[in-house]
């Protein structure tokens, strides 16, 4: 029993491991100027992000390790955590206990605890989502898409309104790339995507609608900062940044684009000072730590024979692949800036520690 406890998947343990540590170098490289402006302490933000993010997350690495070597034991506390968080997504927008920060309303505070749920339901959201369309076997192919389609409009519709775009996007593909598990016929298949991305564009022409400034960034992006100049100024800053970092890199706490300082560097930005202390060699190399992280998560996934395990890793994989992509494509200027966190880098600890969480749970199901 406690050799299981304690038994880990190599290829999945030590990419993380090195992406932990690479994290947490770079963020004790990029927060100390700007903690020593914002609080007169230079160390202030590093033993926020060693403690909630570092210390805490593997924490939650190894809850979700033990809690996965019981999975189907532990239904209940998936669904109650799940319940939990689903509520606190409600409170969020509709009571006083939401945080407004910049006109989103995203966090909720409890006492000292100041938390995103959209952020912490997502492996939850995905578990319950993984029990419930397989609770029937026997059930038709319209129930599964019904379930599936209801299920997912239920958890967006609260991230939709704080507003958090993106995070209801990384959401959204999540849980469909969920639900395909279950879909064994391909005109079943094709039916889902239809229906999929016709929802999942009404919303995204209603998000940008409904919120002019996502109209501004918009259009400032694919106009170069023609119109809107303003909205272009950190994107161009993290272009700068990364550009400036060459092929080998200025080396470990020389960036120089932390000292203006770079919009939003310690989460949105974050990948711009790595680029330019470690350059395109070490940018290629976290790539491929990614790269490599996120293969085995499937790998893992396909060689169980538990449909269930199959799909939620599934469901991570899509989430975590996506959250990368829109950090790492909006700091290179490919994509308009998101304000998603990098997994294992950044600030944000409700993201993070969803990771790790969801990160251990899969290591349990190595054979």
């Amino acid at each position: 029993m406690f050799s299981k406890l304690i038994s880990f998947d190599v290829y999945l343990f030590i990419p993380l491991l090195i992406l932990s540590f690479l994290g947490l170098l770079n963020f004790f490289s990029t927060s100390l100027y700007y903690s020593l402006i914002k609080t007169g302490d230079q160390f202030a933000y590093f033993y926020d992000f060693l403690i909630k993010n570092f210390i805490l997350g593997w924490i939650f690495f190894f809850l979700g390790h033990i809690l996965g070597n019981n999975f189907h034991k532990n239904r209940v506390f998936f669904f109650i955590a799940f319940i939990v968080f689903f509520s606190f997504l409600w409170l969020v927008i509709l009571t006083p206990l939401g945080v407004e920060i910049n006109n989103a309303k995203r966090w909720i505070k409890l006492g000292f605890f100041v938390f995103q749920p959209a952020e912490l339901i997502k492996p939850f959201a995905i578990l319950v989502l993984v029990f419930l369309l397989s609770s029937n076997p026997l059930a038709s192919a319209r129930f599964l898409i019904f379930v599936s389609l209801i299920f997912i409009f239920l958890i967006i519709i609260p991230i939709f309104f704080e507003p958090a775009g993106t995070n209801s996007l990384i959401i959204f593909l999540s849980l469909i790339a969920t639900s395909l598990i279950f879909f064994k016929k391909q005109v079943y298949l094709f039916k889902y995507f239809s229906i999929i991305i016709l929802i999942g564009l009404f919303f995204v022409f209603l998000g940008i609608y409904l919120w002019p400034y996502r109209q501004e960034r918009i259009l400032s992006f694919f106009t170069g900062g023609a119109v809107f100049k303003e909205k272009i100024f950190q994107l161009e800053k993290s272009q700068i940044a990364i550009s400036s970092g060459g092929f080998w890199g200025k080396g470990l706490g020389k960036s120089e684009a932390k000292y203006l300082p770079l919009p939003k560097m310690l989460n949105d930005s974050v990948f711009s000072i790595y680029a330019e202390e470690f350059g395109f060699v070490g940018s290629i190399f976290l790539l491929a730590l990614y790269g490599f992280l996120f293969l085995r998560i499937l790998k893992i996934g396909f060689d169980n024979p538990s449909i269930e395990k199959r799909a939620f890793c599934l469901g991570v994989f899509t989430w975590l692949i996506t959250q990368t992509s829109f950090h790492i494509f909006s700091n290179l200027g490919l994509f308009v800036p998101t304000g998603v966190v990098l997994p294992f880098f950044s600030s944000g600890a409700s993201s993070q520690l969803a990771i790790y969480f969801s990160l251990g749970l899969i290591n349990s199901f190595r054979k």
